[in-house]
């Protein structure tokens, strides 16, 4: 009885703990690690459930216990720096897009210098990313474009960002179409034209 309190009582604290030291270093890696996170949590609930209503010595609270560890190893598996934790292994597989990304781009590919520059913008490597987005910006891609804007958004400014919002609007980007309506974010006032 007193181990299966345990078990109810530890798991949540040991999600926690291992939420706590994620420290992904790419979006790819934050993003299935954050999935994982989701369902380690959700197995934990279950298995707290499991244990909390079955007697002490049952079936189901053998089910529920294993159930508990599933939850555990997923969370440290999802967090860890380990080699062979989730995070390092998408941050390998991702190293190795971006350096495919960076032959093409080089070879002037605009889709992977706009591939390219996401990654590196969701890196912080914000002049190399605003590059590249230029890049592919200049090359027509609406995306690119958009990515470019919200990017100069970010470092200088609306002023600054507004002729590549322009551009991807007129590239038929819905985002940078609904920025630019009557009454959006970037409406041109009637006294600024």
């Amino acid at each position: 009885m007193w181990g299966t309190i345990a078990l109810i009582i530890c798991g949540p604290v040991i999600w926690w703990t291992f939420r706590g030291t994620a420290a992904p270093r790419t979006a790819a890696s934050a993003v299935l690690s954050s999935w994982v996170m989701r369902l380690s949590l959700l197995l934990y609930v279950v298995a707290d459930v499991i244990l909390l209503l079955s007697d002490v010595y049952s079936t189901a609270n053998t089910v529920g216990a294993v159930i508990w560890v599933i939850a555990g190893v997923l969370a440290f598996w999802a967090t860890t720096r380990w080699r062979y934790g989730l995070p390092a292994v998408v941050d390998r597989v991702s190293a190795k897009h971006e350096a495919a990304w960076q032959v093409d781009a080089e070879a002037g590919n605009p889709q992977a210098a706009h591939m390219l520059g996401t990654s590196l913008k969701v890196r912080g490597e914000l002049e190399t990313a605003r590059r590249w987005l230029q890049t592919a910006a200049e090359a027509g891609l609406a995306d690119a474009q958009w990515d470019l804007a919200r990017l100069i958004d970010q470092m200088e400014g609306a002023a600054a960002a507004r002729p590549w919002f322009e551009a991807a609007a007129a590239g038929g980007h819905p985002g940078a179409r609904h920025l630019l309506r009557p009454g959006g974010a970037y409406e041109v006032t009637e006294d600024a034209g």
